[in-house]
């Protein structure tokens, strides 16, 4: 299953790759998002590699929606996580792909083809980037952490938000709005992260990168610090989150409405 899911993501990623520097036309610009004709591509050609090998299982892909088969086995595609910094030329995307087995993250690959970096990770055998073991970072001085926010579209005004992340981007020494979930939850199991906060997002968008943060180490819990469990699938929601390197984690949440 982890060989399938790196050929699909790698067939993604070198299609993405090649039309990354051409002059992009979008199918739908929205006032805080954009469709493009690669999101549909790449998609098509994660599909077809997961048919040819498990034509039996079920997709649930952003683009698309729900490909029915047999939900045991449910396969969760971002065919291109990032569009809005691939539309602009910011080479920080990725193509994301999870496995869902029995309603449990069993697998997931986050592949970005502009640096080669492929992370994946099987659940209990830990992560990986280009076949080195990742373990977060130990850092544990508040004031020299570096975090994200991620956030759903639409889920949140933008006063909101201002007011949401102001303790952060007070508190630590930089919280970043990177708009490529997958890559984010990557970098916080390489270390290269010290905090997440995730105010809801797409399950396309995370389900990957959330398997190989906690492989690596990750702390992962709702806003109150209760341990976060994967349910069975049911919504393309995910839950409000916090994941850091676990030293950081309870300060993390107390900056939360603060």
């Amino acid at each position: 299953m982890l060989d399938i899911a790196k050929e699909a993501a790698r067939q993604a990623g070198a299609y993405l790759q090649e039309r990354f520097l051409e002059r992009l036309v979008p199918d739908e610009e929205l006032h805080n998002d954009v469709k493009l004709p690669e999101d549909k591509e790449s998609e098509r050609r994660i599909i077809e590699v997961l048919r040819r090998h498990v034509p039996a299982h079920a997709i649930y892909s952003e683009e698309i929606g729900m490909v029915e088969g047999d939900e045991e086995y449910l396969w969760i595609v971002d065919p291109l996580d990032g569009t809005n910094n691939y539309f602009i030329g910011f080479p920080y995307f990725s193509v994301s792909i999870a496995l869902q087995h029995r309603g449990e993250i069993v697998l997931g690959v986050v592949y970005n083809p502009v640096a080669g970096q492929m992370f994946w990770a099987e659940k209990g055998n830990g992560a990986f980037l280009n076949g080195r073991r990742l373990a977060v970072n130990e850092r544990d001085d508040l004031t020299r952490a570096v975090g994200t926010y991620i956030r759903g579209r639409d889920t949140v005004t933008k006063e909101e938000e201002w007011a949401f992340t102001r303790p952060f981007a007070m508190n630590t020494k930089r919280l970043m709005r990177n708009l490529a979930p997958a890559l984010d939850w990557c970098l916080l199991a390489n270390g290269w992260l010290d905090y997440i906060v995730m105010q809801r997002s797409g399950i396309m968008d995370v389900a990957a990168g959330i398997l190989i943060a906690q492989e690596a180490g990750a702390a992962v819990t709702d806003w109150e610090g209760n341990p976060y469990r994967h349910g069975s699938f049911s919504a393309d929601r995910f839950p409000s989150l916090v994941a850091s390197n676990g030293r950081l984690h309870e300060r993390i949440c107390r900056l939360i409405g603060g």
